[in-house]
């Protein structure tokens, strides 16, 4: 009974939102983007992120497509660890209207709304220990919507979405290949 009770509770706080943007940074992770940043306008702006919460810092990974003064861009913040060493690598570069849609298209209020509704942990009985999670956002006209889910939940269309991020900004940035792994599917 318990354990149904934090799942819920999970489900519901974790799971999906919308709220107003406010002008104050809402990540305290100096590696990330926040999707209401005021330096990316009133976007359109659409970001899909990992963050490992038992691993040493950064620990999160992350893909930022977003419309600034008519042009699109891509904003990729990975990292990895290689022989007990963090290597980390963060950039910007524009991209092509065509690729920005494809993302767009797929990253809806809607089907943010309906990915959020998904289980955070799962099923009932998942024991998870890893704390891992996704989580995909948009922000738009001063609202930002997402939907997140713990890495225990197994694969679902989250991390179909995040794998499309994952792949755009490898396009752009072959360098970023082992960097972006918690975002692949």
């Amino acid at each position: 009974m318990l354990h149904s009770m934090i799942s819920a509770f999970l489900v519901l706080s974790a799971g999906s939102f919308e709220e107003e943007c406010v002008n104050e940074r809402r990540s305290v992770d100096y590696h990330l983007a926040d999707v209401c940043d005021p330096a990316f306008g009133d976007g359109p702006v659409y970001s899909a992120t990992f963050a490992a919460s038992l691993t040493p810092p950064p620990a999160s990974q992350q893909v930022v497509i977003y419309r600034l003064e008519g042009e699109w861009f891509v904003r990729i913040a990975g990292f990895r660890w290689k022989a007990g060493e963090v290597v980390t690598r963060r950039l910007e570069r524009p991209i092509a209207d065509s690729d920005a849609a494809e993302i767009s298209e797929r990253i809806t209020g809607a089907a943010l709304r309906r990915l959020g509704a998904l289980p955070y942990y799962g099923a009932d009985d998942a024991i998870c220990s890893d704390g891992a999670s996704l989580t995909l956002e948009t922000a738009r006209n001063g609202k930002r919507i997402s939907a997140s889910q713990h890495s225990c939940a197994g694969k679902t269309e989250l991390n179909d979405l995040a794998d499309a991020f994952r792949s755009l900004a490898l396009k752009y940035d072959p360098e970023s290949s082992g960097l972006l792994s918690g975002l692949s599917n």
